[in-house]
């Protein structure tokens, strides 16, 4: 990699999705609009060219440095969920994040992959975020999605409600909203504008319904506050959102994944960005599943994947 070359990693995903679709539309934008950026893809090449033979773009830009194919003799581009599809994924996630620990490449950008194509051929993660975690030795990554407006960085994802709430305490709310705080400083906030999803209907109302925030979030947030970090108290989630489209906050915690997905995707679906935190790696990728219904169709919209791109090559800048 050349001293002042940013070179990108895009991962297709799952080679039965729209993975290779919306990658290939993503790159074929950043050439048309000569954006300096080079990428080497990792992922099944079969499915990428007939990706780029529907979607009518060429798979040979000038702004692919290299194309790794993980290749397949099971592998059927089939619409569905597979255990041979599940392990071109992961073998691609691999292998990007070994080019990343070597310095290779400057961030990663997944397309989708199938957890339960993951699942199906023997690798039990929640999906992207807990494989790449994996393969840095974390135990609690964390999931922000982010676009324009605010971010919503969550606490918790991948968990049934039941195993979400009873994971949360005051130490895990002190660590998820420093990590939030101090990432959005990185990307430009001086003084992030920090709001809290209350647990409960209307932050327990005192305790009527629900103890958890006198239990564990005010003390965490009193505690933060004196670290000079501005963060509000717990806030229902019925209202804060609102408010963060107003401008109020610049990020919000969120508990668990459908109090932070619910809104995201509602208000902002095509702008949204997947980002981790929590792991020494520049790892962004859309907000978005496989949509195995629509893949090689070509009616998968790359707006995504592109923000994606974007996002990543904002925290390069900022590294």
């Amino acid at each position: 990699m050349k001293k002042n070359e940013l070179l990108l990693c895009v991962t297709l995903g799952d080679p039965c999705g729209i993975g290779p679709e919306i990658s290939a539309k993503s790159i074929h934008f950043f050439n048309k609009n000569k954006l300096p950026y080079r990428f080497i893809i990792i992922g099944n090449k079969n499915s990428f060219l007939k990706a780029c033979k529907i979607c009518k773009v060429n798979p040979y830009l000038d702004n692919i440095k290299d194309f790794i194919d993980i290749k397949s003799k099971s592998l059927k581009l089939k619409k569905c969920s597979s255990a041979s599809a599940g392990e071109v994924a992961y073998q691609s996630i691999c292998k990007a994040v070994k080019l990343y620990k070597e310095n290779k490449v400057n961030a990663i950008i997944t397309a989708p992959l199938s957890k339960e194509s993951l699942h199906m051929s023997n690798h039990f993660y929640d999906g992207h975020t807990g494989l790449i975690a994996s393969l840095f030795n974390v135990k609690d990554p964390y999931l922000m999605l982010s676009n324009k407006k605010f971010s919503i960085l969550h606490v918790t994802c991948h968990l049934s409600l039941k195993k979400a709430i009873h994971s949360i305490n005051k130490e895990k709310l002190i660590e998820v909203i420093k990590i939030g705080h101090k990432h959005m400083q990185k990307i430009g906030f001086k003084n992030p504008k920090i709001g809290v999803c209350g647990l409960n209907p209307h932050s327990g109302e005192n305790g009527l319904f629900g103890d958890e925030e006198i239990k564990y979030y005010i003390p965490a947030i009193n505690i933060l506050k004196k670290n000079g970090i501005n963060v509000s108290l717990p806030i229902s989630a019925d209202i804060i959102f609102r408010d963060a489209c107003d401008g109020k906050y610049d990020l919000i915690i969120a508990n668990y994944h459908d109090q932070g997905h619910i809104p995201m995707k509602l208000l902002y679906f095509d702008q949204s960005v997947n980002v981790t935190l929590g792991v020494p790696i520049i790892r962004t990728s859309v907000d978005h599943g496989t949509a195995f219904d629509i893949a090689y169709k070509n009616k998968a919209r790359s707006i995504n994947m592109v923000a994606a791109i974007l996002y990543a090559v904002r925290m390069c800048n900022i590294k």
